[in-house]
């Protein structure tokens, strides 16, 4: 029962801050490619020798353009309109690959008992006093479809995974803030001077590890090897296109 509200799309955001990415819906990606005399015809890109289907494409397609549907409403096809949204989500589905192959070679995993702990933690669960409430959280995952569940366990882990993985490349204490950049930070920001120093001190230390992190991920990209199958470049837009971690 525990694990099932993971897959709840809504909560996902509330639980672990997963970036939703924009994706063209998926009956736009079938198709492409089906001139293609030999086997690529089925793949959308290789990464490291391991493939992307254009199955894959479109079944991601499909779950993120129900999201954002769902929180742009009618604004939805005026928003995809202009945008390249078929290179989106194949960049996306290119730095997930990255990520979990670097995951598998530390030996990263998730356990239930770890997913578990996430949702207790989460507001949704609170009852008054601030205490986890498991009215509360069967009434919740009890009116969810299934396949919904199992999409929300599965980003829920993809999300966890990456966390460790940031957590590895940059460990906690590989990174220091000083007292003259929270200074100079509040200097140069009007709207901080009434902030707490220590607030300014960890907001400067989660740019600095992201900023490490993401210069670490276009070092592993250097040195990868990535086909695209789509008439799209991955590394010539690297620099737009750093991995989002929660």
């Amino acid at each position: 029962m525990v694990m099932k509200f993971f897959r709840k799309k809504k909560n996902v955001k509330i639980i672990l801050g997963i970036t939703a990415i924009l994706i063209i819906p998926g009956f736009l990606i079938w198709g492409v490619g089906l001139s293609r005399p030999d086997k690529s015809k089925y793949i959308a890109a290789v990464v490291n020798r391991e493939a992307i289907s254009l199955r894959e494409l479109s079944i991601r397609a499909n779950e993120e353009a129900e999201r954002y549907r769902e929180i742009l409403g009618d604004k939805y096809d005026e928003l995809i309109k202009n945008m390249n949204l078929e290179k989106i989500v194949l960049h996306s589905l290119i730095q997930e690959k990255i990520l979990f192959q670097q995951a598998r070679k530390r030996h990263i995993k998730v356990s239930n008992n770890e997913i578990i702990e996430v949702v207790k933690s989460s507001p949704v669960f609170k009852d008054e006093k601030g205490n986890f409430s498991q009215e509360k959280y069967n009434q919740v995952i009890n009116n969810l479809p299934p396949e919904k569940l199992k999409n929300i366990e599965e980003d829920t882990r993809r999300a966890i995974i990456f966390q460790k993985l940031e957590t590895q490349v940059v460990p906690e204490g590989s990174i220091t803030v000083t007292d003259d950049e929270v200074s100079e930070y509040i200097k140069n920001n009007k709207d901080a001077e009434k902030m707490d120093r220590e607030l300014i001190r960890r907001r400067i230390l989660r740019q600095k590890q992201s900023k490490s992190f993401n210069d670490w991920y276009k070092n592993v990209v250097k040195s990868s090897k990535i086909t695209v199958y789509l008439g799209t470049s991955f590394q010539d837009s690297q620099e737009a296109q750093s991995p989002d971690v929660p």
